[in-house]
């Protein structure tokens, strides 16, 4: 899926960027197309990380946040969701280069064990001296801009576990009360996944992508007696 972050986070607005997003993720930057280019070099990736792996992923395998290094750089921006989703999330190689532009980018791969299995990214204006977060009907918020699972490890409950992990973290900071994301409404949209996970929509559209908000601190229930 491709999360925007508010238009006050980028250089652009509105249909520009729009424009920008959908003009901006050339598909030979996908994994899946260089994996096609060029296989002896992504074995020799792979066999890397799999000599760190002492047994098979499972879904008892523990899940994750890892910061995004000179020697796992590679092997992340190799993750793919899987050519349905060519349309609806960008390849991690531009995600992580867009990232290092955008100092309001908060990213991390996600790993199962010691193999990296996703990726996330979130705008979180906050961590830009003299900033604040953003407003949404006036409650400060963060938002979800990328999230990915590689096609290969998709329905071993990676996903939720990882989206745990990243609303645990933006409830660190205090300040934050909502986590926003949109998705294109298309074929194999992720809305499922959010609307399980506690997501609603919030019946904006921004530039055709679907809104949806997370409360990040409810209220806690009162006891009806």
């Amino acid at each position: 899926m491709s999360i925007k972050p508010q238009p006050t986070s980028l250089a652009v607005s509105g249909a520009e960027a729009c424009e920008v997003v959908a003009t901006a993720w050339p598909p030979g930057l996908s994994g899946r197309r260089v994996r096609e280019k060029f296989p002896e070099f992504v074995q020799a990736l792979e066999d890397q990380v799999m000599q760190l792996q002492k047994a098979p992923l499972s879904k008892a395998s523990p899940v994750t946040l890892r910061q995004i290094t000179a020697d796992t750089v590679r092997i992340v921006a190799l993750l793919d969701p899987g050519p349905e989703h060519d349309h609806l999330v960008a390849p991690n190689a531009f995600s992580i280069a867009q990232a290092h532009f955008h100092p309001e980018a908060w990213f991390r791969a996600v790993y199962a064990d010691e193999v990296p299995v996703g990726f996330v990214m979130i705008s979180n204006a906050s961590q830009v001296p003299g900033k604040s977060l953003e407003l949404h009907e006036g409650k400060p918020c963060v938002s979800l801009w990328r999230f990915m699972i590689d096609q290969r490890y998709r329905g071993l409950g990676y996903g939720s576990r990882a989206l745990q992990l990243v609303v645990d973290h933006a409830r660190t900071n205090t300040s934050a009360q909502r986590m926003l994301l949109s998705f294109v409404p298309a074929k194999n949209s992720p809305e499922p996944f959010y609307l399980r996970f506690g997501f609603a929509r919030t019946g904006e559209i921004d530039d055709g992508e679907v809104v949806m908000a997370l409360d990040l601190h409810p209220p806690l229930e009162r006891n009806a007696r």
